[in-house]
């Protein structure tokens, strides 16, 4: 590689140093820099292990990262590597032609992912276009301090969605006004909809309909008080976050939240006793039950330093790397035995369900060629109106059809 000829040449000539050599720029486009440990760390283990790169980090906040990102990829801005949230984002840049494909990188330097399926899940049309240095899942938050005072068992394997209700009403009965057995987030619907939902053939005449039950359980949870009242959750602006508040016993929400709770701790921020388990899911969903989140590292196609892009990409997505990840309580997407025994060595929790840990077996294979953000924005307006009272479950479904119908026939007018 680039950085090893470079080595060899100082050593040969003695003319120069580590520290004298010149020193290479690496551009690196990421969101929250400011506030996420593990990106830091990431940068800052590689330039300690190579002395004469500079790492310069191109920072946005998360609310519009995928918009500026794009933005300064397309407007050709020097950039080497960067970072996207999601498969739809890199997809998009694919489109514009702004990404540098890997194959060839992956089949004359090597790559430690290259045999695992979930590199499969960053290719459009066959090509890869990304490495993902870190893989998340829905998980089961819970409070301990909670469950114990209502004298529940704590949740230690998998449970269905009505089996949460239930437990859910236990709780509840043991709860003080303002507490919750189930935190809910003014947000998406995929945190519940899990793999009953998604993926969706929006082209099904009763695709829809899936989201029935979706919806009644959340409306019978806030009639009975299980649940916070969704416009609530709106006007309070609820977060991740407030779960470290002590008023919920239980919170469907994403791994990497470990990492903020671990964090929160360390800082003095909360002193919450809690637990993780898996995500609760739909006994019908099968396979698909499994929602994968890959955060993936790709290349900018006008880069000037190819090289010294992938051997970032291979230091972040390997074993030093995930080793980094699971100091910091992120699920990296290069996992062994060593990389999980980390990840168990620094929890900081109650309790960790193994299986969370687990590599999902089911991983779809490549990046969607069709932009579905408009027909899931079409479900997430219904299923909020629905939530906060607009709309009956009857009205929202049959809203949301039309509204899929409506894209359809557009799309085919060309």
């Amino acid at each position: 590689m680039m950085m090893a000829a470079v080595c060899m040449l100082c050593a040969c000539t003695g003319e120069q140093t580590a520290e004298t050599a010149e020193q290479q720029t690496l551009t690196l486009v990421l969101w929250d820099y400011d506030k996420i440990s593990y990106d830091r760390r990431l940068v800052e283990a590689f330039e300690a292990a190579h002395p004469d790169v500079q790492v310069n980090v191109l920072s946005y906040p998360d609310t519009y990262y995928d918009q500026k990102m794009e933005s300064l990829l397309i407007g050709d801005k020097p950039v080497d590597v960067f970072l996207s949230r999601t498969t739809m984002s890199l997809k998009h840049l694919c489109d514009y032609g702004v990404v540098y494909p890997l194959d060839g990188l992956v089949a004359e330097y090597g790559l430690d992912l290259a045999e695992a399926s979930s590199l499969d899940a960053l290719r459009y049309d066959g090509t890869l276009y990304g490495v993902p240095y870190r893989q998340d899942r829905y998980v089961l938050f819970y409070n301990c301090d909670l469950f114990d005072r209502a004298g529940v068992a704590y949740p230690d394997s998998r449970m269905t969605w009505e089996e949460l209700h239930q437990t859910a009403l236990q709780l509840q009965d043991a709860l003080d006004g303002g507490e919750y057995a189930l935190m809910v987030l003014p947000m998406d619907i995929q945190w519940i909809a899990s793999g009953r939902v998604w993926p969706m053939d929006y082209g099904d005449p009763d695709a829809v309909e899936r989201l029935r039950p979706v919806m009644e359980l959340l409306l019978q949870m806030q009639e009975e008080g299980t649940a916070p009242r969704y416009a609530d959750c709106i006007a309070q602006d609820v977060a991740q976050q407030s779960f470290e508040l002590g008023d919920y016993a239980m919170y469907v929400g994403g791994s990497w939240y470990v990492n903020y709770l671990a964090s929160d701790q360390k800082a003095g921020r909360t002193d919450l006793r809690w637990g993780v388990t898996e995500a609760p899911c739909w006994p019908e969903s099968g396979e698909d039950g499994e929602t994968q989140i890959f955060s993936g590292m790709s290349i900018c196609k006008n880069s000037d330093n190819i090289e010294l892009a992938w051997e970032f990409i291979q230091f972040a997505s390997g074993e030093e790397g995930a080793r980094i990840m699971a100091e910091e309580q992120m699920q990296p997407a290069y996992m062994d035995e060593t990389v999980e025994q980390t990840y168990r060595e620094n929890f900081t929790g109650e309790y960790l369900d193994p299986a969370i840990l687990e590599r999902a077996a089911y991983t779809r294979g490549g990046m969607r060629k069709q932009d579905d953000s408009a027909q899931q924005e079409v479900l997430c307006n219904g299923f909020r109106k629905c939530m906060v009272g607009e709309w009956t479950v009857d009205e929202a479904l049959a809203n949301m059809q039309a509204g899929l119908e409506a894209l359809a026939a557009a799309e085919a007018a060309g």
